[in-house]
């Protein structure tokens, strides 16, 4: 009998031949702050046969804002395309590969990408059926900043490119040739505003800065137009680039947001917690002394339509506020439906931490800078507003903020969380182990077509007071403190009872959280993680 070999011979999914990818600035200089300037992208395909291309760009967020919906695809019509950005990363490529080698470097993961205030990263998608990606094939538009250097402001990170035969294509090069601008002119007359906000908070872009003429106390005189006024970008700048000149003495005044559902998850348990301990902690003579900053955190905590002191009224609107109760008659706190909210803004300074927010500035510099803070009114635990803890330092230390700020390291506290059908019910339970925690609130949606809700049933402790709202397909629930001393069980804190609607197999997709907050004994926000 004969025996018959077959050699298979496995070829690596992998296509060689040259192909660079470029890009460069459209308009020819010379150019101002202020001016929109358009980078291209163009791919040299060379003998290859690219259809689906992706990489990653980086740049400097100090010389370049992105103009909104300005990413243009060029390659045909039957493509399909997907663009997305992360604020404050930038990858450091490694040092075993060249940095201009894009395909080597997408190889080599896990990719170095480090947190970093003047650098944002980008990616661009492209992938086509009817031929290859040649030649130009997207761009992409920002406006120019005020900023001390223009040099080496853009660069192309990393790559890689399936060819029409579903093989990897390789080398991907580029000339490593850094995008400057050289001499950027109209910097001499900017004014720049820089609002220090925590850089989780990624609302930033829906509050405004605005310029203001000053009355003769030197207070803002809201009675005249404002001279000028720009939304904030992404790290918490306004450019003016005509608008003031040496000697003139304005107002700084930030606006917030209004109207955006992001506000409902402003003020939770955790300020309301705060707001107890902030009116009923006290020394032997019955002063408060709770509060870091008595006079700003008073002034902050003042969310009530009638006194202007901080006080019991304001604790009591902000519990039933995080229980789901309806209290905009009595209290001004953000929310996407209300219609008056109380907020504080002012200069970087000794008199915000005060408790008397100043306003003016005299402009000295043809590059002026003026840093200014914000804070919701509520938002005692400083989630979405300037943290009183950061302008201290940076009187202390003397430094300048970058806009946005590293908000401080929370506590990592769990919450397991499961589902099952028992008994013709839908049961989700909740498991704690972390002790010693003051107050919990959460917000679940659920399928109302397929759930009715029967019951919250609560295990927190004899002392605790637990609340829950059911507003069709949306519950919040959780526990408080209201003695200073009562604490959260652990074990099953929360479990919940549903009854189907319909016949069910699974309890799959018929629930998520949108909102989870915590504080511990102290008053402090902990990161609560549900798993």
């Amino acid at each position: 009998m004969k025996k018959i070999i077959f050699l298979l011979l496995l070829l690596p999914f992998v296509s060689f031949g040259q192909v660079s990818i470029n890009r460069q600035i459209v308009e020819a200089p010379p150019y101002k702050v202020g001016d929109v300037v358009t980078i291209k992208y163009n791919i040299n395909s060379g003998e290859q046969s690219p259809r689906y291309l992706w990489i990653r760009y980086q740049y400097n967020n100090k010389v370049l804002t992105p103009v909104a919906n300005s990413i243009v695809y060029s390659q045909g019509t039957s493509v399909q395309t997907y663009s997305t950005e992360w604020a404050n990363y930038r990858l450091f490529p490694k040092s075993t590969a060249a940095s201009t080698s894009l395909y080597e470097q997408y190889q080599l993961t896990p990719w170095d990408y480090r947190q970093d205030q003047n650098s944002n990263s980008g990616q661009l998608t492209i992938q086509r059926a009817d031929n290859k990606i040649d030649g130009d094939f997207v761009t992409q538009k920002f406006t120019i900043k005020d900023n001390a250097s223009y040099d080496d402001i853009h660069q192309i990170s990393l790559a890689y490119s399936i060819n029409n035969a579903s093989q990897f294509i390789s080398p991907i090069t580029t000339t490593g040739t850094p995008i400057s601008l050289g001499t950027v002119t109209g910097g001499t007359s900017s004014f720049k505003v820089k609002v220090a906000f925590p850089t989780g908070y990624t609302n930033i872009v829906h509050h405004t800065a605005g310029i203001y003429k000053l009355k003769t106390d030197g207070t803002i005189d809201f009675s005249q137009p404002v001279i000028a006024q720009l939304p904030l970008d992404a790290t918490g700048e306004a450019n003016f680039t005509t608008q003031v000149k040496i000697g003139d003495e304005v107002g700084v005044f930030i606006s917030p947001a209004t109207q955006k559902s992001f506000m409902n998850d402003i003020v939770t348990v955790s300020d309301a917690y705060k707001a107890f301990l902030g009116y009923s902690q006290t020394n032997i003579a019955g002063v408060p002394n709770y509060f870091t900053y008595p006079n700003l955190e008073r002034n902050v905590g003042n969310i009530t339509t009638g006194p202007d002191d901080f006080n019991e009224s304001d604790s009591y609107y902000m519990f039933a506020h995080i229980m789901g109760i309806n209290v905009s008659q009595q209290a001004m706190i953000p929310t996407s439906t209300a219609t008056s909210i109380k907020w504080q803004t002012g200069l970087l300074n000794q008199s915000w931490l005060n408790g008397t927010p100043t306003n003016k500035v005299v402009v000295t510099s043809n590059t002026q800078v003026a840093n200014a803070v914000f804070a919701w009114g509520g938002d005692l635990d400083w989630s979405h507003s300037t943290d009183p803890a950061v302008v201290a330092q940076n009187i202390t230390s003397r430094t300048t903020p970058l806009g946005s700020y590293s908000a401080k390291t929370l506590e990592d506290v769990n919450l397991s969380v499961s589902s099952k059908l028992e008994g013709g019910k839908v049961i989700l339970s909740t498991t704690l182990t972390k002790q010693e925690l003051a107050g919990l609130q959460l917000i679940l949606k659920y399928d109302n077509t397929k759930l009715k809700l029967d019951n919250v049933i609560f295990d927190t402790g004899n002392t605790m007071t637990n609340f829950y709202t059911n507003d069709e397909d949306r519950l919040t629930f959780g526990s408080i403190d209201q003695l200073k001393t009562a604490r959260i069980k652990v074990g099953t804190p929360y479990k919940l009872v549903f009854t189907p609607l319909i016949n069910l197999t699974s309890t799959t997709g018929l629930f998520y959280f949108v909102l989870s907050d915590g504080v511990d004994k102290s008053g402090n926000k902990i990161n609560l993680i549900i798993e």
